[in-house]
């Protein structure tokens, strides 16, 4: 059982989950923290990784589908954050082939919100994890996903919406702890990334003293054009076991965070 607590936000109800609950393409109801499916393919084309991490600002503005069409199409990986699983989005989804993993932060209006990647392959396993801000109290996701590759070896994508409305480092520095055990463990690559609130230089030292721990390198494009708070990009992808061959951003009007992309050549170089 999805267990919630009730708020009221002007006129629409929202519903905040208070343990981690994932669904995807088989698993089409929150009920666990952690979800299996069977792929049918390798993630990865001829040795080719092409990964889009984008805030979709839960599809308030206009021309969000042009878009996320032309990520899907491009990319054989998608991190999003805030994403609003309405009959809109599963419609855009389906129409799109693409396979899903969420975990649901919180609900409005019965519509349920967090963090999903999307796929051309579904991932083997995914488990979610919730952190709560501390002010507001509504929970930040996190999502880890594990994926074959052709080399055979398996690919870890960590996709997170992190801890936004607190000053101090607390709740910001559990939310990746929550995550270091899984990557901690895993032997092989990892794709790391999303909108990290990495809006203070305290924050970014942070989360770059934990992703130097676990051999993780940082996607910067030569023009980076990412969103910035404070004039510190926000969003951010990490990989490692991976050579990194290409980065760009997209500017967009369609939501108030850019894409992030990079095309990566599996193996080290």
């Amino acid at each position: 059982m999805l267990l919630m607590t009730t708020v009221v936000v002007a006129p629409k109800f929202v519903h905040l989950a208070t343990e981690p609950q994932v669904i995807n393409n088989e698993q089409e109801s929150f009920a666990a923290q952690c979800v299996a499916a069977t792929p049918i393919a390798k993630l990865d084309t001829d040795g080719q990784l092409a990964v889009a991490s984008w805030n979709v600002y839960k599809q308030q503005n206009a021309g969000w589908q042009t878009l996320l069409s032309r990520l899907a199409e491009q990319n054989q990986l998608l991190l999003l954050q805030e994403v609003k699983l309405s009959d809109e989005f599963q419609l855009w989804r389906q129409q799109n082939h693409q396979q899903l993993a969420m975990v649901q932060a919180f609900s409005q209006d019965h519509i349920p919100l967090g963090v999903m990647s999307l796929s051309q392959v579904a991932a083997s396993e995914s488990c979610g994890y919730l952190t709560a801000e501390p002010l507001i109290q509504f929970p930040k996701s996190s999502l880890l996903s594990y994926f074959p590759l052709s080399n055979g070896e398996t690919l870890l994508v960590a996709n997170l919406h992190s801890i936004n409305f607190e000053y101090a480092l607390d709740s910001y520095a559990v939310q990746l702890q929550q995550l270091l055990p899984a990557l901690s463990a895993h032997k092989g690559p990892i794709i790391f990334g999303g909108d990290l609130n990495t809006w203070r230089q305290a924050r970014l030292t942070m989360l770059t003293l934990m992703t130097n721990q676990l051999g993780l390198i940082a996607v910067i494009p030569e023009d980076d054009k990412r969103t910035t708070v404070m004039g510190y990009p926000i969003d951010h992808l990490y990989y490692r076991g991976l050579t990194l061959e290409s980065s760009e951003v997209i500017t967009t009007q369609s939501s108030d965070h850019y894409p992030l992309l990079a095309q990566f050549r599996l193996g080290e170089s």
